[in-house]
C-alpha cells in the first residue's frame, strides 16, 4: 500500500511539474518583452527550459531506480513519459531548427549512454524521424484527437523499447506506464486546448475593440491609429495620402420614419458598398465606421488612386445612391450622401488637421444641397 501511495504521490507532483513547464514554455514562447534582449533570447530560453526538465526529470530516474533496485518494479519508469511529454510539448509549439538540433544532440548523448542497447543508433533514428514530425506537424496533428494520440504513443515507442532493454531485469508495470503516459498526453492536449481558447478569446476582444459591430469595419479607434500612422509616414518619407468623409443625409428621418431596424440595415448596405468599392478606388485604402452615420476612407497612397479625387467621391456617392431599400411593410426608398474630401498638406502640424477639413468639406456638401462632394480641387 505505501508502495502505491508513493508512486501515486510521485506520479501527481510529476503532472504538476510538466504543467508548469508547459505554462512556462508558453509564457516565453508569447509574451512581449519590455527590453528588446529579451525577445533575442526567447527561443535559447525555451532551449534551455526544456532541456533543463528532460535532465532533472532524467537525474530523478536515475536515483529512484538506484534507491528500488531490488524491487521488480522500478519506480524510474514513471519519469519516462514524462520525459517524452516535454518533448512533444517543446516540439509541436514551438517550429524552431535551433531546438530541434540541441533536443537531437540531447538525444544523441541519452541514447549513447544507456547501457544495454547494443543497436541504439536505430533507436535515435526512430526518434530523430518523430522528432521530425512533430516539429513540422505537431499543430496539424494535436488539432485531431484520432490522429494525436496514436502519434504520441508511436513517438514514445523508441524511447520505450530501448529503455526496456537497457534496464534487462527490471519490469516497468507496463500497465502503469501505458496508462501514465495516455495521462500525460492528455494533460499536453488540454493545456494547448485552453490555451487555444485564451488566444482565441483574446484576439476576439482585440477585435471587437477595433472593429465596428453592426458594420464589421474598422471603428474610430482604428481610424485614429492609421491617420496617425499616416501622418508619421509622410513626415519621414513623404507619402502623401487622402482622406474621404461622409454620412448619410437625413439619417435621422429614416430612423423616425422607418425605426432603428430599418436605420441599421441601411448602414451595414452602406459599408458593404463602400467595402466593394474600395479596390476599384486603390489597392493601398482602407474604409471605417467614425461615427453614426458617418464613414471615412483613406487612401494612404495618392499614387495608387486610380482617379482624381472629385471622380472618386463621386463614383461612392453614386454606388451608394443606386442602393434600394424596401421594409418589412413593402415601403421602397433610397439615400443619398454628402461626402468631403483633402489631402495632408505640408503645413498641418497635427494629424487631424486633414480630418477636420474634410468634414468641413463635407458640411459644405450640406450645406450647400446634399447629395453631393466638396474635394480639395473644388474648394
Amino acid at each position: 500500500m505505501l508502495i502505491w501511495a508513493i508512486r501515486g504521490v510521485t506520479f501527481v507532483i510529476n503532472l504538476l511539474l510538466l504543467t508548469g513547464f508547459a505554462l512556462l514554455y508558453s509564457w516565453l514562447q508569447r509574451t512581449r518583452f519590455q527590453f528588446s534582449i529579451g525577445g533575442r533570447f526567447r527561443n535559447a530560453s525555451q532551449i534551455t527550459l526544456t532541456i533543463g526538465f528532460l535532465v532533472l526529470y532524467h537525474l530523478a530516474s536515475v536515483l529512484r531506480i538506484m534507491v528500488n533496485v531490488h524491487n521488480s518494479e522500478a519506480f524510474g519508469w514513471s519519469y519516462l513519459a514524462f520525459q517524452i511529454g516535454v518533448l512533444i510539448f517543446a516540439l509541436f509549439f514551438n517550429q524552431s531548427r535551433w531546438l530541434f538540433l540541441y533536443l537531437s544532440v540531447t538525444l544523441l548523448l541519452w541514447y549513447w549512454w544507456l547501457p544495454n542497447v547494443e543497436w541504439w543508433g536505430y533507436f535515435f533514428v526512430a526518434s530523430i524521424v518523430m522528432m521530425y514530425i512533430a516539429e513540422r506537424f505537431g499543430r496539424l496533428i494535436i488539432n485531431r484527437p484520432l490522429l494525436y494520440y496514436p502519434f504520441c504513443f508511436l513517438f514514445a515507442t523508441p524511447f520505450m523499447w530501448a529503455n526496456w532493454i537497457s534496464l534487462d531485469g527490471i519490469e516497468p508495470g507496463w500497465l502503469w506506464e501505458l496508462t501514465a503516459s495516455l495521462c500525460v498526453f492528455y494533460l499536453i492536449w488540454f493545456i494547448y486546448y485552453r490555451l487555444k481558447c485564451r488566444a482565441e478569446w483574446q484576439a476576439r476582444l482585440i477585435r471587437d475593440a477595433r472593429q465596428d459591430n453592426l458594420t464589421k469595419l474598422s471603428n474610430f479607434r482604428v481610424f485614429n491609429d492609421d491617420l496617425q500612422r499616416a501622418f508619421k509616414d509622410y513626415q519621414e518619407h513623404g507619402t502623401q495620402y487622402l482622406l474621404y468623409t461622409f454620412d448619410v443625409d437625413h439619417f435621422k428621418w429614416v430612423n423616425d420614419r422607418y425605426g432603428h431596424l430599418e436605420g441599421n440595415e441601411v448602414l451595414k448596405r452602406v459599408a458593404g458598398e463602400l467595402i466593394r468599392q474600395i479596390p476599384q478606388i486603390s489597392c493601398n485604402a482602407k474604409a471605417y465606421r467614425v461615427g453614426g452615420e458617418e464613414f471615412s476612407f483613406l487612401v494612404f497612397d495618392d499614387q495608387t488612386q486610380r482617379n482624381t479625387p472629385e471622380a472618386i467621391a463621386n463614383q461612392v456617392r453614386k454606388a451608394i445612391g443606386r442602393l434600394k431599400f424596401r421594409t418589412k411593410q413593402g415601403t421602397q426608398f433610397q439615400i443619398t450622401i454628402s461626402m468631403g474630401e483633402d489631402q495632408i498638406d505640408a503645413e498641418d502640424q497635427n494629424y487631424l488637421d486633414v480630418y477636420k477639413r474634410a468634414d468641413q468639406r463635407l458640411y459644405r456638401s450640406k450645406e450647400t444641397g446634399r447629395n453631393r462632394v466638396t474635394t480639395a480641387e473644388k474648394a
